[in-house]
């Protein structure tokens, strides 16, 4: 797995962060991060807006429908249950006969989604950003 981020790096250095800002400041109301993202439908910058709030300070913008949301939300609980209450049920149901690799199991999906969510396009376009703004700050 860490081959696959080692070679997402090396093309990440060939295809560099983009940041586009929304007026010519210092610190703009829009700034939009450009990275690269490689998935199995498709190898393109992908465009991460971040909005600024109070003291400077961005934050990711997010501009969902209801739809969207709720698809989130299903997906989010979904992970919850396959992470934690499948093992919870197996035991309850069979406390006499426990399997503890299914614990084992969950932790392993669990460290696989905490690692696709890190080096996920949502994060690196956060550090390209602080990135970009310690620079402004010199």
């Amino acid at each position: 797995m860490f081959f696959i981020d080692l070679i997402a790096w090396a093309v990440r250095k060939k295809h560099p962060a983009k940041i586009e800002k929304s007026e010519d400041v210092s610190y703009p109301k829009f700034l939009t991060v450009h990275i690269w993202h490689d998935s199995h439908r498709s190898h393109r910058y992908k465009q991460i807006t971040f909005i600024r709030k109070g003291d400077n300070k961005y934050k990711k913008y997010i501009n969902l429908s209801v739809g969207g949301l709720i698809g989130n939300i299903l997906i989010y609980l979904l992970l919850l249950a396959v992470i934690f209450a499948v093992p919870v049920v197996i035991l309850i149901i069979a406390p006499k006969d426990p399997h503890p690799e299914i614990f084992c199991w969950s932790f392993i999906v669990f460290f696989m989604f905490l690692h696709g969510f890190l080096i996920g396009p949502d994060t690196l376009a956060r550090i390209e950003l602080i990135k970009y703004l310690k620079a402004q700050a010199r």
